[in-house]
């Protein structure tokens, strides 16, 4: 009767005498309106029900046989993809392991990949190999032929061919088959029915009757909540949540709660690592660009005109070293506070006259910067940058130790000076360079020394080196060293060179204070490296197993990530650490010998070695020595240039060598040119020399043929001295 009643509501002929016969049957067995409106409603929900089943139990039924195609070729693809690599390298082995793997998930059936090149089928079955013959699949021979997806579906599973290819319009390379087991209609149908029939009865006999009465208070309260979501997803996270419920809303709500506040202190997090210096807590080098950044127009598009002040530490590395890192953080902490006070009060003096408020942030290191506005006449920039030179060299109490330091500020202006961040800021840092070649602790305009031609040139010279290093100009020259006892060459020093298109080739003297000063030196560094591995590679690889020599900046040694790169390098090329030499000069590893240690550390356990290049001419401490992990000195060319007639030369390589030898220490001398050079550091127990009395640097083709032509004439030194391959000039020096 219900059914009837249903049909008849959705529209069918002849229903509406029964539906009256209802209501009046229904009318004279409960005299209660309220028990016939529940029964009407349960009526009609279970006739609705009864349709929706129906419709639900086709559309699931269908939605999964697409889940399972669908899964199926998506797994197909998978292993397409999986074997690109394998087929390419016919890595059979690792293959067949994958699709074991894929297989024992349990929801493949079989997973095969066709190798048509070798006529072998790789499939999951633990039992089989590639290397048994097997019947080739009809859906995997259509694929080769067609080059396209092939999909079959049986009444037991569904089976798809893929076509394997390394992008979409490579050639085929094999073919990948998946076989899926597909569900039975039968049980998926009970399985549907069954569970919206126990859906249906519970809404039934649970739903129904409380529906009326308690749907607005539970609407009520999730409404109330959604709209709190909503302004929050607004970014406004102090909007209220009804916490003081005690039933699930309230404690939704209370995690919602807890949830956002968590998001807001990692945001507030985030932040501060972002835009906060966490040494001094003023605002890093991002804030700082930001800052100008949004200060640089007024609403119209007008410049504002501004001053940037590049402020550095004067004798700061002294304290560092002397005292210590901790030390060195509390005293940047007390020159921070300085130039925020410094700034605060200038700024309460020109309240209201200001384009933007001031601002002082660390860039890094012991370097400082202030951005403030810059009407003309810029009496207030000058003020203050004397005030902040006097500011600074006042002696400061850390830890109780009275340490004074100076700063050398580099200010320029825009748009006077550079038409955006970067131009000013890098003027401002020309500028403060100017300021340390006078003595420091002064302060030095850029406009002041725009008329200096060197101050050009080396602007020119950064922005032509900077594309150097993109446009690949950057080269390498080899310089051979040669045992002294036998006269073979046992490995070479890797020397830049940078072809440069107007003014040809260039040596490091020409370019390396340039890359040191603008902190292109690392990646300057990182291209030398790479390419000296690289030719080394391929020499191993030739046969020529030659240990190289390379040069390592200070610049590069203080950037975090040195000795990852090193290691990310020899791994790349696959040149051998134990070939690999690091030369550090004298100068650096006295200079901070902590540092020189914690960076070798793991490149020593890696197998390079290092050497202390221009021995002789810095201050090296028998203590230190002990400590770096040096293997090997470098005689500085000064004192084998003087070997001829200066007896304290001779004197001071005889000490060496003697130190040498009983620190079982190697020695290169550099800069030999003569045979009676030569001669003496044999006589004197030298190991291994390098100069122009053997050769000049070179390039790599060029060294391969010196090198056949050094070892099979028999009088070396006289062969070498001047001497070039033919076909070509060596690289000057």
């Amino acid at each position: 009767m219900v059914f009837r009643y249903s049909q008849g509501v959705f529209g069918v002929p002849g229903t509406h005498g029964a539906v009256s016969k209802l209501i009046k049957v229904l009318s004279t067995w409960l005299p209660s309106l309220r028990t016939r409106f529940v029964l009407l409603v349960a009526g009609l929900f279970l006739a609705l029900s009864v349709v929706m089943i129906m419709v639900a139990s086709y559309l699931d039924l269908r939605d999964e046989e697409q889940r399972v195609v669908s899964d199926a070729r998506a797994i197909g693809a998978t292993v397409s993809r999986l074997a690109v690599p394998h087929l390419t390298n016919h890595h059979y082995l690792i293959l067949e392991q994958e699709l074991e793997s894929i297989a024992g998930s349990g929801v493949v059936e079989l997973a095969q990949v066709h190798d048509p090149a070798r006529a072998v089928t790789i499939d999951s079955d633990p039992d089989t190999s590639y290397f048994d013959e097997m019947d080739q699949h009809p859906l995997i021979t259509l694929s080769l032929q067609t080059g396209l997806d092939q999909i079959r579906q049986t009444g037991d599973r569904i089976e798809i061919a893929l076509p394997v290819r390394e992008t979409a319009d490579s050639p085929v390379l094999g073919v990948a088959l998946v076989s899926v087991k597909r569900l039975q209609a039968n049980g998926m149908l009970f399985a549907i029915w069954g569970r919206n029939i126990v859906i249906t009865l519970v809404l039934l006999i649970f739903c129904v009757p409380v529906t009326f009465h308690f749907a607005e208070n539970f609407v009520r309260p999730i409404k109330a909540l959604t709209q709190t979501a909503h302004t929050v997803s607004a970014g406004n996270f102090d909007a209220p949540f009804p916490v003081e419920r005690t039933d699930e809303i309230g404690v939704l709500a209370r995690a919602y709660r807890d949830m956002v506040g968590t998001i807001r202190n990692n945001m507030a997090r985030i932040h501060e690592l972002a835009f906060v210096d966490p040494v001094t807590r003023l605002p890093n080098r991002e804030s700082f660009r930001q800052h100008f950044n949004s200060n640089m127009q007024l609403a119209d598009g007008t410049p504002v005109r501004m001053a940037v002040l590049f402020i550095d530490l004067d004798r700061f590395k002294r304290v560092n070293d002397s005292y210590g890192h901790d030390h060195g953080d509390a005293l940047l902490k007390e020159v921070a506070a300085r130039l925020q006070r410094l700034l605060n009060t200038s700024d309460k003096v020109a309240a209201g006259k200001t384009a933007f408020p001031p601002l002082v942030a660390r860039l890094g290191g012991d370097e400082f910067a202030i951005v403030l506005p810059a009407e003309k006449p810029m009496s207030n920039v000058y003020t203050l940058a004397d005030q902040l030179v006097q500011c600074v060299e006042q002696p400061l109490e850390i830890n109780g130790l009275t340490m004074a330091v100076g700063a050398s500020i580099g200010v320029s202006t825009y748009p006077d000076d550079g038409e955006d961040y970067t131009a000013i800021l890098k003027n401002a840092d020309i500028a403060m360079y100017a300021a340390k070649r006078t003595g420091g602790n002064r302060a030095c305009f850029f406009n002041e020394i725009e008329r200096d031609s060197r101050s050009h040139e080396r602007i020119r010279l950064e922005a032509e080196l900077k594309r150097a290093l993109l446009a690949d100009e950057i080269t390498i020259a080899f310089q051979p060293k040669i045992d002294c006892a036998t006269l073979r060459v046992v490995g070479a020093e890797v020397l830049a060179r940078w072809d440069h298109p107007e003014r040809g080739l260039l040596a490091p003297g020409c370019f390396i204070d340039v890359a040191e000063e603008s902190d292109l030196i690392t990646r300057l560094g990182d291209r030398v490296l790479e390419l000296a591995c690289r030719q080394g590679r391929v020499w191993l690889d030739h046969g020529q197993r030659l240990p190289l020599a390379v040069n390592v900046s200070i610049r590069q040694l203080e950037k975090p990530g040195f000795t990852a790169r090193v290691l990310d390098i020899l791994e790349i090329t696959g040149f051998p650490a134990e070939l690999l030499q690091l030369e550090v000069t004298e100068t650096v590893a006295m200079g901070d010998p902590e540092r020189i240690s914690e960076a070798a550390k793991p490149l020593l356990e890696a197998g390079i070695t290092f050497a202390i290049d221009d021995f002789g001419t810095g201050y090296s401490s028998l203590a230190h020595l002990q400590r770096l992990p040096f293997n090997t000195f470098k005689i500085d060319r000064s004192f084998i240039s003087g070997l001829a007639d200066d007896h304290h030369s001779r004197s001071i390589v005889q000490t060496i060598l003697a130190m040498a030898k009983s620190l079982n220490y190697e020695v290169v001398a550099e800069g030999v040119e003569t045979e009676e050079q030569h001669a003496f550091l044999a006589e004197n127990g030298c190991t291994t020399a390098q100069g122009f009395l053997f050769a000049r640097p070179m390039p790599a083709e060029h060294f391969e043929a010196w090198s056949k032509a050094f070892l099979m004439d028999g009088n070396h030194p006289r062969l070498a001295v001047g001497a070039q391959p033919k076909g070509g000039s060596t690289f000057a020096a």
